[in-house]
């Protein structure tokens, strides 16, 4: 039984009062069927700055393979492209980014390594590359211009030494060897962001472990974050920045456009708390306290737009209920807002997905499973704005939940949700919006 104290009661009451009214005045298509020959898992979805999307999941037939769709901002969406064939696992748990201009980029895995596969503007996927070796679970991060990075970690609690690894690429280069990000007896990748001149950020921590035959504890976080700037070699580590202690895990990064960045992670005390970093990298500021929900609270994503507006949603369980809130900061001074509940009158919130675009404008999108379970969304229409009251954007299938979702600075997004239809299909569903 989950025990929540009265303090954590209080807060979800007082900031519920905070929920704006409506700021949103486009409307959401009709939803679309995506995958249409076999079961359809673990989609994807990118925009570009014309508001041109492109999707991708994992097709389950004979045998799995990576399927693609897209769609121009005016037009429908075009027949079913191969990504990739005869994938050698059933979770791939694809991801794809697009630039300003139109340039994707996938990255899945298999049982073979990380896959990468590019379809430039108006052409069709370029052949899959085996990019990366026997790795699993990538982290990968990509800016409006085409530069990327892909990080992840080799080893785990029971190996004697373990690695955060990385490969980077320039806009409209190739990806670089192999790079040490950060090695030692328990390391691990928590998170990356990336900035639109190329800065790129990794936040990771060391730990303890203790294994015995059914398993391994860890203990004894230590958080610290890696910088590479574009045109670099190496990467230059902060140090210990917070713990070690059972709190500093899972840190979020977020890089504006000129490479300054905001890391958020949870203290010792439950609350989250942040520290900023200038432009060109150097030493971050001291953790200073956004908020302390006093309770369990399950972090969605952080992300800031090219001018350094940083929002975090979060999702908070309390005794019976579950919401969706959202808080926005600044990097040049490391100051928020109180916090506002996205999810409204919805009460039993999971799934939480969000995306900013570089010029300000947000997508939250959640599962409301308060009674028959629907999509729901809610939109920011400014860096510092108010969010839309809450839309149901889903339409057929049963036992749904969302998968994807991505937006524009023009204000064009794109969900995906997936649910089986009448017959028991498991199907990815699009739904676009125009403002």
């Amino acid at each position: 039984m989950i025990r929540i104290n009265t303090k954590a009661q209080l807060f979800c009451v007082v900031v519920t009062l905070l929920v704006p009214a409506s700021a949103a005045t486009g409307a959401w298509t009709a939803p679309v069927v995506l995958s249409t020959s076999g079961q359809g898992w673990e989609a994807a979805a990118a925009i570009d700055a014309n508001g041109n999307s492109v999707a991708l999941w994992e097709e389950r037939t004979t045998q799995d393979q990576l399927w693609s769709r897209s769609k121009s901002s005016a037009g429908d969406w075009g027949t079913v492209m191969e990504v990739s064939p005869a994938l050698q696992t059933t979770s791939v748990f694809p991801a794809v980014r697009i630039s300003a201009a139109g340039f994707a980029t996938a990255v899945w895995s298999d049982a073979n390594g990380v896959w990468t596969a590019d379809r430039p503007p108006a052409s069709n996927w370029n052949f899959p590359e085996l990019l990366i070796p026997g790795v699993s679970s990538p982290i990968f991060v990509m800016n409006s211009q085409g530069a990327a990075a892909i990080t992840w970690t080799v080893g785990g609690p029971s190996s004697s030494s373990t690695s955060v690894m990385a490969v980077v690429r320039p806009a409209g280069g190739s990806w670089t060897a192999q790079q040490v990000v950060a090695s030692g007896a328990h390391v691990i990748a928590d998170h990356a962001g990336i900035g639109e001149n190329g800065a790129v950020i990794v936040t990771w921590e060391t730990y303890s472990a203790t294994c015995r035959k059914y398993g391994c504890s860890v203990t004894s976080f230590a958080l610290h974050a890696s910088r590479q700037n574009a045109g670099a070699v190496g990467w230059v580590d902060s140090g210990s920045m917070l713990g070690p202690d059972v709190a500093a895990h899972d840190a979020r990064v977020a890089v504006d456009a000129a490479g300054g960045a905001m890391l958020v992670a949870t203290n010792s005390s439950g609350a989250f708390a942040s520290a900023t970093e200038g432009n060109s990298g150097g030493a971050w500021s001291a953790f200073k306290t956004i908020l302390n929900p006093e309770g369990i609270t399950i972090t969605s994503d952080l992300a800031s737009d090219d001018a350094g507006q940083v929002t975090l949603v979060y999702e908070f369980i309390g005794f019976s209920t579950s919401q969706a809130f959202a808080v926005s900061g600044s990097i040049s001074n490391n100051t928020w807002s109180s916090p506002v509940v996205l999810s409204g009158s919805d009460t039993n919130v999971g799934q939480v997905y969000f995306r900013v675009a570089s010029g300000g404008l947000a997508l939250a999108v959640w599962l409301n499973s308060s009674a028959t379970p629907v999509v729901r969304v809610a939109i920011r229409s400014t860096p510092t704005g108010t969010w839309s009251s809450p839309v149901t954007v889903s339409g057929p299938g049963t036992e749904i939940g969302p998968e994807a979702a991505a937006v524009n600075s023009a204000g064009e997004a794109i969900v995906i949700y997936s649910g089986y239809n009448a017959a028991s299909v498991h199907t990815e569903y699009a739904t676009n919006y125009q403002p």
